[in-house]
């Protein structure tokens, strides 16, 4: 099997939702939008080492369960990205786990307006050690 990319794709019956979400999430607009006029059927956003496609789906098998999808975004600054996203997730109604620290650093945990479950993880030295990887590649 040949495998020339990979990415995470979401389905959902409210794509204009969703997109305006993960573009308020991710600051950034999707650099893909499929038909490239009218109303899409697709987007999607192309972060560092991940693709996230979003998709309209109105056949109930492709709509996913809530919580199936676990999407972890590594952070920088893990209070400046709350404050950052503070608006979006009050607009949304959206709560936001304690902060969590452990080995690997801390993290807090929300879901999108679809019920996908984010993560946002601000890795530790000891983290980036462990797994032999510098976090500036």
């Amino acid at each position: 099997m040949r495998i020339p990319a990979a990415l995470t794709s979401l389905a959902t019956p409210d794509l204009p939702r969703l997109c305006h979400f993960y573009q308020s999430l991710l600051g950034i607009p999707p650099q893909v939008q499929l038909p490239t006029s009218g109303d899409p059927v697709y987007v999607e956003f192309r972060l560092p080492g991940l693709r996230l496609g979003l998709y309209r789906s109105h056949h109930p098998d492709f709509v996913g369960q809530a919580g199936a999808v676990s999407l972890c975004l590594q952070v920088e600054d893990l209070q400046g990205s709350l404050s950052e996203i503070q608006a979006l997730l009050e607009d949304h109604r959206i709560a936001v786990s304690p902060i969590r620290q452990d080995f690997h650093g801390q993290e807090v945990d929300f879901v999108d307006p679809e019920g996908n479950r984010i993560v946002l993880h601000q890795p530790s030295p000891a983290f980036w050690q462990a797994m032999d990887w510098d976090p500036q590649d």
